[in-house]
C-alpha cells in the first residue's frame, strides 16, 4: 500500500465496556432491518443514496462512551513551538507531521500546492528541531505554525512491538521510535495525539480539518470548498445536519467502474487485504476480526481524514484511546504489529467512533480527496508494473487529476 494522495475539486450489541468488540453482522443487514452497505446504489449512478455504515447494530452505549471521551481535557501540545503564524483569514485546518531532517521539496509540494490554490485556512505541522533555515523562512513566509518533535526513546514498557511482520513495517522510524512528551506511543500513533493537541490548541480552527500524511500528497484546490458549512454538522445523532466525520475510501471492486471485471486485481477491498488480516488479527483475534463479513466493504485511508472541529476530537480521541488500550494488551497489539490505518478501519466497521449516522465515508472518485496508489503502483502487476493511467482522468488542458 501506498499513495499519493490528490485533493481535487468536488467534480472536482449493547455494550457498558467502551473497549468491547461487537461481533459483525452477516449479509450487511442489522435486526431492524437498516442496510449498511449499498454498492448498487453507487454503480447505478447515485451515489447520494449509496451509505457504507458499521455492519453492527447503534449501540447508545458506545455513543455515550465516545463523548465522555471526547469531554476529556485535551492535554497541551508537548512539543515546543517554533513558530505560531499569524491568524489566518480562513478557519479550516491542515494538519500533519513531517519531521523529516530535510524536506524543502515536499513543503513545496504540502504547503505550495495548498497556498498556490487558494488555501486560506491554518497549516499546522510538527517539523524537525534541526529544521534548515531556509526551509523556516518558507513555512513562515506561507504562514505555517509548526512544532519542534524531538525523537526520543520509547517507554520501556512498549518496547516489545513485536517483529514487523511484513515488508511495509521493516525499517520504519516511525513504527520503531517515539516523541519526547509521547513517550507511550510510537510516532505512528503518537502523531494523532499530536494533532489532537495542536487542534485543540489552535482556538480560531473552528471550520473543517483534515489531518494527513505530508510525504505524499499534493493539492489542487482548496479541499473544504465543496463540503459546505461546518456549522452545520453535529454529533448528537438524533438532531439531524450533516456529518462532521468523513472518512476517505480507497479505491474499492465496487467503484472501479473504469476496468474491466476480469482486472479486479486492480482494486482491493477489506475483507480480502492480507495486510488487514496480517495487522489486525493478531490483537483481536480472528473471532472477533471476522474479515470474511468484509469482503466486499472498502479500505478506508488513514492519511486524509476529515472532520469539523467537534468530529475531529471524536476521531482522534477514539483513536488515542484505542492505540493506549493495544499497548496495554501486549506486544501483538502494540506497533509495529498493529499499525494505525488498520486499527482506524477496524474500529470504524465494528463501529466504535460512535454516532454512526453523523459519520459517512467517501467513494472512491466522489469527494475531495482522491487516492491514487493503487493506479500509479500496482504491486500485483509483477515485475512490470507502471502507472494504470487508464483508471484516472486527466484535464485535457490543465492535466489536473479529475475525479472519475
Amino acid at each position: 500500500y501506498g499513495r499519493p494522495s490528490s485533493s481535487t475539486p468536488d467534480n472536482a450489541v449493547s455494550s457498558s465496556d467502551p473497549h468491547d468488540i461487537g461481533r459483525i453482522l452477516p449479509n450487511g443487514i442489522l435486526p431492524d432491518g437498516t442496510v449498511t452497505f449499498t454498492p448498487e446504489e453507487f454503480r447505478a449512478g447515485r451515489p447520494e443514496k449509496y451509505v457504507n455504515l458499521p455492519n453492527v447494530p447503534i449501540d447508545p452505549d458506545r455513543d455515550e462512551a465516545v463523548l465522555h471521551l471526547t469531554r476529556e481535557t485535551v492535554p497541551p501540545p508537548a512539543e515546543t513551538l517554533l513558530h505560531g503564524a499569524p491568524t489566518p483569514p480562513g478557519a479550516n485546518a491542515i494538519v500533519g507531521l513531517a519531521s523529516y531532517p530535510k524536506f524543502m521539496n515536499g513543503w513545496r509540494t504540502l504547503v505550495g500546492s495548498l497556498r498556490t490554490n487558494g488555501y486560506d485556512g491554518h497549516i499546522i505541522v510538527g517539523v524537525n528541531p534541526s529544521l534548515p533555515r531556509e526551509e523556516r523562512r518558507y513555512l513562515d513566509r506561507m504562514g505555517v505554525t509548526y512544532y519542534a518533535v524531538e525523537v526520543a526513546a520509547c517507554a520501556s514498557s512498549i518496547a516489545d512491538g513485536g517483529s514487523d511482520g511484513g515488508s511495509d513495517a521493516g525499517g520504519n522510524a516511525v513504527r520503531a521510535k517515539c516523541s519526547r512528551g509521547l513517550e507511550d506511543l510510537k510516532l505512528e500513533w503518537g502523531r494523532y495525539e499530536m494533532a489532537r493537541r495542536w487542534l485543540e490548541a489552535c482556538e480560531s480552527c473552528t471550520g473543517w480539518s483534515m489531518v494527513v500524511d505530508t510525504r505524499d500528497i499534493f493539492f489542487q484546490a482548496d479541499p473544504f470548498a465543496s463540503l459546505g458549512d461546518p456549522t452545520t454538522t453535529t454529533t448528537e445523532a438524533a438532531s439531524g445536519g450533516q456529518p462532521d466525520l468523513l472518512f476517505v475510501e480507497e479505491i474499492a471492486k465496487y467503484s472501479n467502474t473504469m476496468t474491466m471485471p476480469e482486472m479486479s486485481h486492480r482494486a482491493v477491498d477489506l475483507g480480502e487485504s492480507w495486510r488487514y488480516k496480517l495487522r489486525i488479527e493478531p490483537c483481536y483475534g480472528k473471532e472477533k476480526v471476522r474479515a470474511h463479513e468484509l469482503v466486499d466493504r472498502p479500505i478506508l485511508c488513514s492519511g486524509t481524514v476529515i472532520g469539523t472541529r467537534d468530529g475531529m476530537r471524536r476521531f482522534m480521541s477514539v483513536l488515542v484511546d484505542e492505540f493506549r488500550t493495544n499497548n496495554a494488551r501486549g506486544p501483538s497489539c502494540r506497533s509495529p504489529t498493529t499499525t494505525d490505518q488498520w486499527t482506524m478501519n477496524y474500529l470504524y466497521y465494528k463501529g466504535k467512533f460512535g454516532f454512526v449516522r453523523n459519520t459517512k465515508t467517501l467513494p472512491w472518485g466522489t469527494g475531495p480527496v482522491l487516492t491514487v496508489g493503487k493506479p500509479c503502483v500496482n504491486s500485483a502487476m509483477g515485475k512490470n508494473r507502471t502507472s494504470q493511467k487508464d483508471m484516472m482522468v486527466f484535464h485535457e488542458d490543465s492535466g489536473l487529476i479529475l475525479n472519475p
